[in-house]
């Protein structure tokens, strides 16, 4: 609020208060009527913002901070109970499912099956394709994946020196350490 705004709602209950007492109301309740008609104009300058966000900073977002499917299926690796959430089990499992069909095995036929187990090891199709999966069996289908498709990239790896190599050289999603 200004003050010019403060002087004009003033002016509003002095003016009220007059004027209700040049109609022959009394005192007290000329000036009780005039400090409510300037609590009023003090009061409707408050600007009330319908949505909470209206008088909130607007602080743009950059391009490379908004959320991205790669950050979803992040957070979808509970590290508390070692599980892997259906986003990023199924985003591996289709990516998985492309490389074996690559090779000429299809994960989905029982007739392939001997071919899947060679390729990839035992059990793990079913561990991506049942409940329950845990990062772990992520870590084993992204080096089942890496794997498959041995190429350019895959020779190039960047460990941390404090993180143990996996069996194909590549860094563990989450180190095995506590706070």
């Amino acid at each position: 609020m200004t003050g010019g705004r403060t002087v004009l709602a003033a002016a509003a209950a002095v003016i009220a208060a007059l004027v209700l007492t040049g109609f022959g109301f009394t005192v007290p309740f000329a000036i009780g009527w005039g400090l409510l008609v300037g609590a009023i104009a003090l009061l409707a300058q408050l600007a009330v913002p319908l949505e909470p966000s209206v008088d909130a900073p607007h602080i743009a977002v950059e391009p490379d901070r908004r959320p991205t499917e790669i950050s979803r299926m992040a957070w979808a690796l509970n590290t508390h109970t070692g599980l892997a959430g259906t986003q990023i089990t199924r985003r591996v499992r289709e990516i998985l499912r492309q490389r074996l069909q690559r090779r000429g095995a299809d994960p989905t036929d029982p007739a392939n099956r001997p071919e899947v187990i060679a390729l990839i090891g035992p059990d793990l199709w079913d561990r991506l394709e049942g409940p329950g999966t845990t990062i772990v069996d992520i870590e084993r289908a992204l080096d089942a994946i890496d794997a498959l498709n041995p190429g350019p990239s895959a020779e190039i790896t960047t460990t941390p020196p404090d993180a143990p190599p996996s069996s194909t050289g590549r860094a563990s999603l989450f180190p095995r350490h506590r706070r």
